[in-house]
């Protein structure tokens, strides 16, 4: 029998990460510089759309880009009918420190080493079953031989990894000695329960780092670290609905899965407005959807970069919609899903700014996709006055009950306080200044190779056509949508990789052939439209010279 203790293991992967000098290097404090010179679900079809994609009149003709003036609807050249996202139960909605920071070379060149066939067969469901007695246990490999095995797999997917936003760039080798204790931060982050194993004072300075990046003033704000992303958005929309309980929810089409799955869970009407073919909200037809429903409450959901392709919503805009509209502030809530690109905006320069200077009532984010963590995480932030609507006294734990969870895990708090710490802002900026560049790298890559792809302004997702052959796409680990596929590009991302991935893809064409639109309407067919500005495609230039 084989026991391995979480001290054992811990010791274990201690020793290989100091194995190298580059690894010694960074667990003595030496900084290790990068050079940034310069040169954003489930694979196959995840579409956010609420409405079915396949009807093309359910979407905006990108071929004509005229207006009319005879109502808000006409104008956008949309269909006069939102669909109504409550009465669809059809569709569900679609489907991540400075570079120094690398535990096991994630930025290394990639790995290609295959696995034998022993080691395979350790990872099969024979191998890993837990046996229920001794007998059984005799038949079946030891841990550690399958923990090996694991190790190895996890390295190799790792180097390829390019479809999902998460930032593979972290070395917490100092904080694993607590992985021992049962951190739980159940509760309020800001009430001390009687629970005395936790990590609140990390969590508290977590969320003011991130107040005072969104810029909301001290004592206006409550938050707090949470499982993922998606668990912020459920927050955010429940203040909302506490806030509003007749109001209807907005939403792009490409809003991720969570919001409409928020609208479901707490029984709220919602609208799924549609988009541009950049996959940002058509503001005409946010208006005059608003405009016809004027008698209930507006509660909107803000994009902060789309899942497929990395679009932002123009929150000023929004907010002149409202404006024009006469929506008086008490009457609308402005919840923003910033997943990734919310933690990367404020660092991006000359940027359109997201912050609670204007009239948002909560922002989520998370905090495993720029940061980097080795465990699902995120970050919700409100003003103080809407968790009160929630909030209930719980005797139990000598606290208060106001998230969407009772324990929480101290840990994440923990290891998001350590990257910031040692990041620090300037880190975060050299980490998004990598990712936007190194974004336009691939973008340009892909166009001088006559690959068609896209990338919006405010991004670091390259959209592209969709391989033919799925073993590349496995392999890259792409997201896909119908015709479609993207990278987003991370910190772990190289320039070396792309030269090698843009190099597969070119072979792929020449074997397999290039993706044509499946439909007129499709997300391919939609990379040539306007709303895009620049990229693989554009306008000629003509010089204009005075006579």
């Amino acid at each position: 029998m084989i026991s391995i203790t979480s001290n054992t293991l811990t010791r274990n992967i201690a020793r290989s990460l100091l194995r190298n000098d580059s690894r010694n290097r960074i667990a003595r404090g030496v900084p290790i510089t990068r050079n940034f010179a310069s040169s954003k679900t489930t694979v196959g079809k995840f579409s956010t759309a609420v409405v079915d994609e396949t009807d093309d009149d359910q979407f905006m003709d990108v071929s004509d880009c005229s207006t009319s003036t005879k109502n808000l609807a006409s104008q956008s050249n949309i269909p006069e009918e939102v669909p109504d996202y409550t009465s669809d139960k059809t569709k569900i909605g679609t489907p991540s420190p400075w570079a120094v920071f690398d535990a096991w070379g994630a930025n290394t060149i990639v790995n290609d080493t295959p696995l034998s066939d022993n080691e395979m067969d350790m990872l099969d469901k024979e191998s890993v079953l837990i046996p229920m007695s001794e007998e059984e246990r005799k038949s079946l490999p030891g841990e550690t031989d399958i923990l090996q095995s694991y190790d190895k797999l996890l390295k190799r997917k790792s180097s390829v990894h390019f479809g999902y936003p998460y930032n593979l760039m972290y070395n917490h080798s100092e904080l694993y000695e607590f992985m021992k204790y049962s951190i739980n931060n159940l509760g309020d982050p800001f009430v001390t329960s009687n629970y005395g194993v936790h990590s609140r004072q990390f969590e508290c300075s977590v969320i003011d780092f991130f107040a005072k990046l969104w810029k909301i003033p001290e004592n206006d704000y409550w938050g707090y670290v949470t499982t993922c992303g998606t668990e912020g958005n459920l927050h955010g929309i429940l203040l909302a609905r506490e806030c509003h309980p007749d109001g209807i929810l907005y939403s792009s089409k490409e809003t991720h899965y969570s919001i409409f799955k928020a609208a479901r869970y707490y029984r709220m009407d919602a609208k799924s407005i549609p988009t541009l073919g950049s996959g940002e909200m058509d503001y005409d037809a946010l208006a005059a959807e608003i405009s016809q429903n004027k008698d209930r409450p507006v509660i909107i959901n803000v994009n902060i970069g789309t899942t497929v392709k990395g679009a932002v919503d123009n929150l000023d805009r929004i907010l002149r919609i409202l404006n024009s509209l006469g929506i008086p502030r008490e009457r609308y809530h402005i919840h923003c899903d910033g997943a990734l690109f919310a933690m990367m905006l404020p660092f991006v320069d000359f940027a359109p700014s997201v912050s609670f200077e204007k009239p948002i009532d909560s922002i989520a984010v998370s905090g495993h996709k720029m940061l980097g963590c080795p465990m699902p995480c995120g970050i919700a932030l409100t003003r103080k006055e809407h968790v009160k609507k929630v909030e209930q006294r719980i005797d139990y734990l000598n606290s208060v009950d106001t998230t969407i969870m009772g324990s929480r895990n101290g840990q994440a708090a923990l290891y998001l306080w350590y990257s910031l710490r040692k990041k620090g802002m300037e880190g975060i900026k050299q980490d998004v200044v990598h990712c936007m560049e190194t974004a336009m790298y691939l973008r340009d890559k892909m166009t001088d190779a006559g690959l068609t792809c896209r990338l919006n302004d405010l991004s670091s997702t390259v959209v592209l056509e969709r391989p033919l052959d799925d073993a590349l796409i496995k392999r890259w680990q792409l997201a896909c949508e119908d015709d479609i596929a993207h990278v987003v590009v991370m910190p772990n991302v190289t320039k070396e990789k792309i030269d090698l991935f843009v190099e597969e893809l070119k072979e792929c064409a020449k074997t397999h052939g290039r993706r044509q639109p499946s439909s007129p309407t499709s997300p391919l067919s939609k990379l040539s439209c306007d709303s895009w500005g620049g990229g693989s495609t554009f306008g000629s230039v003509r010089d204009f010279k005075s006579e």
